[in-house]
């Protein structure tokens, strides 16, 4: 039994590589490049939300009520990022992302979220200390903010109005997964975050290698 659940979730997994495996094949092929851009926001959807079904987090309360507050509050930042520059540095959206609210694409606060929890499930993994695992899926988020971010511009995700990405917005990228993460030790939250991690790692060697071409 052990076994095939074990088979089951490596199958689970094999899923999500496959989807980001076939997106960086597209996005390299010209011939696909354009559809590719154009299913973004779709494929992040439908990735997010089979990996929310892996997980089994829709009968744990606790867990649904952390991921709507910080779906609200990320993307409430995001409106005042965008409005006023104060909080990531001064930038716009494009239009890849999206159906949008006050410039901000809806999808925006649902990455967010799956980006602090692979954060939260690399802290847990290092440590048992609620502070420590915050601290850790802080700089996971920076880490991949730092890999994320030449490729989003590239593809016109958002687009820095100085032409080069400030320092602010990692720092803010840091505070804000920090506070979600303590909140999600405050609430007690016990979900099981290897798919999280999974998604995060995809994510990353995704953005990584459409970086490198």
């Amino acid at each position: 039994m052990e076994g095939q659940k074990a088979v089951s979730n490596k199958s689970k997994a094999a899923i999500i590589y496959i989807i980001f495996i076939v997106g960086i094949a597209g996005h390299l092929s010209e011939a696909t490049r354009t559809f590719m851009i154009i299913l973004t926001p779709y494929v992040l959807i439908l990735t997010g939300f089979l990996v929310l079904i892996f997980s089994k987090v829709f009968n744990n309360k606790k867990f649904l009520l952390w991921f709507l507050i910080s779906y609200l509050i990320t993307l409430l930042l995001e409106i005042a990022g965008v409005r006023t520059g104060l909080i990531f540095g001064e930038y716009i959206y494009g239009d890849v992302l999206g159906f949008s609210i006050a410039g901000v694409p809806l999808i925006i606060g649902f990455n967010w979220i799956f980006v602090i929890l692979g954060g939260i499930g690399v802290g847990s993994k290092i440590s048992g200390n609620k502070i420590s695992v915050a601290v850790i899926a802080g700089i996971t988020a920076v880490i991949f903010d730092y890999v994320l971010e030449p490729a989003a511009v590239r593809l016109n995700y958002w687009n820095w109005l100085s032409g080069e990405i400030p320092m602010q917005n990692y720092l803010s990228w840091y505070i804000i997964t920090l506070l979600i993460s303590l909140m999600f030790g405050f609430f007690n939250v016990n979900i099981s975050f290897k798919f999280f991690i999974h998604y995060l790692i995809a994510q990353f060697i995704f953005f990584l290698i459409l970086n490198s071409t």
